[in-house]
């Protein structure tokens, strides 16, 4: 039984490293039940290839990887299964070749029908998570102290060293650096450690909701792990940090170690955050990130099922 529904699987996900090169995206009907997340996966493939193809870019080869199957529970008719995989992709731009890779935690229920296996649903875990913040509490109207009156508001000059910023994003884009904490939705924390690596002082203070800080593995602000108060903070009149940011108009104006935002839905609460740390041969920016880890991906995010018609972006330049 089992060796069945591992046959289907590997079946499934061959399908799914060749849909990213070439093919009918809806051959993955044969291999999918026909719902709303069905319709989702074709939609997400859809628009990876216009995004490619309004980028002048071609896909030359990709892999996938299955690596940690964890077999959650199983019968005769349905088996859940955990699953990373590790999905790198190399594409060229007329004569430069460029890679993406990406690293997704999924959970996936297959079932038994008339002797075949197929997939009943595949979730991503953490790419449809980071339509919520990080701290549910980041905007109470009351904010609880929990560090000494005494605590030293740090205010030093200092430059951002955008290569610096850069390394630590590429070292840690798939791990988590244990001297951090780490959050299930980390997105915001990996770029504030980035931004902090990269030679920004934090701005400590006493309570959550004001600064920019990191204390141990137990304390934080919200702007050091929240997308929209990481956003607000930067941008703010009263930010203390040596080094701001101000918006710029487009993503192509950007530099290595700046900010892309993401607001998912279109409501104004930013839920997403990426760094900077490439451009590609038409001048357009690389970001790397957490939740689902990813590196060297085109900025734009549509090919995420967390993209959608409404979403839009902030481009924070950091001065320095």
């Amino acid at each position: 039984m089992s060796k069945s529904w591992m046959s289907a699987l590997k079946q499934y996900f061959s399908m799914l490293n060749q849909l990213q090169i070439e093919g009918n995206v809806f051959e993955i009907e044969a291999y999918r039940k026909n719902d709303e997340s069905l319709q989702k996966e074709t939609g997400r493939i859809l628009r990876r290839r216009e995004t490619f193809q309004s980028r002048n870019a071609r896909p030359v080869k990709c892999k996938t990887t299955i690596r940690q199957i964890q077999i959650l529970s199983e019968d005769q008719e349905k088996v859940d299964i955990a699953l990373q995989n590790h999905l790198w992709q190399l594409y060229h731009i007329r004569d430069c070749f460029l890679e993406q890779e990406d690293e997704q935690y999924r959970t996936i229920t297959m079932r038994e029908k008339d002797g075949r296996w197929y997939v009943d649903s595949d979730y991503i875990v953490g790419e449809e998570a980071q339509n919520s913040e990080e701290h549910p509490d980041a905007f109470r109207d009351n904010q609880e102290e929990i560090m000494p009156q005494s605590a030293e508001v740090v205010n030093k000059k200092g430059a951002y060293n955008r290569a610096m910023a850069k390394r630590y994003a590429e070292l840690w884009w798939n791990q988590h650096n244990p001297h951090y904490p780490k959050f299930e939705v980390d997105c915001t924390n990996f770029v504030s450690q980035c931004v902090h690596e990269g030679g920004v002082t934090q701005e400590v203070t006493t309570q959550r909701n004001i600064g920019w800080w990191v204390k141990g593995k137990g304390n934080w602000s919200f702007s050091w792990s929240v997308a929209h108060s990481f956003m607000t903070y930067l941008l703010g009149a009263n930010t203390k940090l040596p080094a701001k940011a101000e918006l710029k108009t487009s993503a192509d104006q950007l530099m290595i170690g700046d900010v892309i935002c993401y607001d998912w839905d279109g409501s104004g609460r930013f839920q997403h955050n990426t760094i900077v740390v490439a451009k590609d041969p038409n001048g357009m920016p690389l970001v790397n990130a957490h939740t689902v880890n990813s590196r060297h991906r085109y900025w734009d995010y549509r090919d995420s099922h967390a993209w959608t018609e409404q979403t839009k972006y902030k481009f924070l330049h950091i001065l320095v």
